[in-house]
Parts: structure tokens; C-alpha cells; sequence
């Protein structure tokens, strides 16, 4: 009994779960590592995410639609900046452990 008021409620944990499958893509783990640091554009974002605008694109639309990424229209620029930083804790577990690996 002592250790289910240490465990996470599962209701939390089943909100948790869309938004983890969401950020869980290595592009958009890689556009959320790129943000963490200000905002950018789509041309900088796509070159940092070592993809083609176009699928870069894709993956702006799906963080910013989810509530992870904002945009701006600046001429005929558009800027995407971070607002969920939760998920830098996220990357932080993968960088600092390395144990975000699949099991062989």
C-alpha cells in the first residue's frame, strides 16, 4: 500500500502517453533540441534536422498543431518557437544516459 502513493496516478500518466508519442520521432526530438535554444526559421530548422523542408514542414505542423511550437509570420518568413520545455528534460534523459537505446 506504502508504494501506490509513490507511483504516478494513472490518469497522468494516460495524458502523458499522446504527447510522449508525439515528440517520440527522431526528427522531431531533433527540431525540439534545435528550439530549445530560440526561435528559428523553417530553412534553419530543416538544415539542422538534416531534412528536406518539405518533411520539416510536416513535422512544424504536427509539434505546432499538439501545443509543443508556436509560429510566426515575419515577411515571408515563419518562425517556430518552443513553448512545452518539458521536453528538454526528456532530451536530457537520452543524452546524459544513453540508455534510450533498444535492447538487442
Amino acid at each position: 500500500a506504502m508504494l501506490k502513493n509513490k507511483l504516478l496516478p494513472l490518469k497522468q500518466l494516460e495524458s502523458a502517453g499522446p504527447v510522449l508519442k508525439i515528440a517520440a520521432h527522431p526528427i522531431r526530438l531533433r527540431i525540439i533540441d534545435f528550439l530549445q535554444h530560440g526561435e528559428a526559421c523553417v530553412g534553419d530548422i530543416s538544415k539542422a534536422s538534416e531534412t528536406p523542408q518539405a518533411i520539416t514542414s510536416q513535422h512544424l505542423a504536427t509539434l505546432r498543431q499538439n501545443g509543443i511550437l508556436v509560429c510566426r509570420r515575419d515577411g515571408h518568413h515563419v518562425f517556430y518557437r518552443l513553448v512545452r520545455f518539458e521536453f528538454i528534460h526528456l532530451l536530457d534523459c537520452i543524452r546524459d544516459t544513453g540508455k534510450f537505446r533498444e535492447t538487442q
